[in-house]
């Protein structure tokens, strides 16, 4: 006799799967990076170089060792000043000295690993507002999933993967916390014709503000202040979520695969941005 499982069920069967992977696939990116370190080789192109945090952990700092390398100097609000190019070890050396500090290191393997997800990202998002070829978007899914397990590594890393661990507490409980408040239908915030509305013009501000970032220099007191904004935005969209889950549970038609699978990838969506607004809150540049 088959048991009847719950649309509940079926999404967080799907969701945490998919999370998963993600953090299966960071966890063992940072620790490569360890054993790059300790071994002096190289990963996905980076080296990484070894220093200690605030509370003395050890913070491990990604670089690609080419030259010649960007070293960049900013003011007091966080605006670039100045551009120089270090053409060797020595030179990185001195422009340290000098309060410069080598911008975000890049590697051709690793670009391209960022491009591909975000080409299987858009994809699995059709399939899932479309509702179809369900076992296709799941296997889009999976490979997405698996794409952006080393690239949250590399963010964990690039900030400081110890701030990292502790976004990743902080995310675990803001959705069990959401999902109790949302699922528990104390509020019907599915039904919110204004929290709708907050939510689709808080999401276009915020996808404007960081295409400007892409052309603008903004100070690091306005990223911050945007960050800490889309983490709010993003909890309030895991309630919204968790309590659709709710509601489509009682419509005819609703405790389905295919809306599972809908529901999955958006509580997803939400909590992968939510943890990457709490790590650009808690970066230093």
């Amino acid at each position: 006799m088959l048991i009847e499982t719950t649309l509940l069920f079926k999404t967080m069967l799907i969701l945490s799967s998919q999370l998963g992977l993600v953090l299966l696939g960071c966890f063992y990116f940072i620790k490569g990076a360890h054993y790059a370190y300790e071994n002096n080789t190289t990963l996905f192109g980076f080296k990484f170089r070894g220093s200690v945090n605030m509370k003395n952990q050890l913070d491990l700092v990604p670089y690609v060792d080419t030259f010649p390398r960007e070293m960049v100097i900013n003011d007091e609000n966080g605006e670039q000043l100045k551009l120089k190019l270090a053409k060797n070890s020595d030179e990185i050396i001195k422009y340290l000295k000098e309060g410069y500090y080598q911008s975000k290191p890049t590697s051709g393997f690793f670009n391209g690993l960022g491009i591909l997800w975000l080409i299987i990202l858009g994809l699995t998002t059709l399939f899932a507002s479309t509702g179809i070829a369900t076992m296709t978007g799941v296997i889009l899914f999976t490979i997405q999933s698996l794409l952006m397990g080393p690239l949250l590594g590399f963010i964990m890393l690039d900030m400081d993967e110890n701030d990292g661990y502790r976004a990743l507490k902080i995310v675990f409980f803001v959705t069990i916390l959401t999902g109790i408040i949302g699922y528990g239908d104390f509020i019907s915030f599915s039904e919110s014709s204004f929290l709708t509305f907050f939510l689709f013009f808080g999401l276009l501000g915020l996808i404007i503000f960081n295409i400007l970032r892409a052309f603008i220099t903004m100070s690091r007191k306005k990223v911050r202040a945007s960050a800490i904004f889309g983490a709010f935005l993003f909890s309030i969209f895991l309630l919204y979520d968790f309590n659709l889950v709710r509601k489509r549970e009682g419509m005819i038609d609703g405790n389905t695969w295919e809306n599972a699978f809908e529901l999955a990838f958006a509580i997803y969506l939400d909590i992968i941005n939510l943890l990457l607004e709490i790590l650009e809150a808690m970066g230093n540049s």
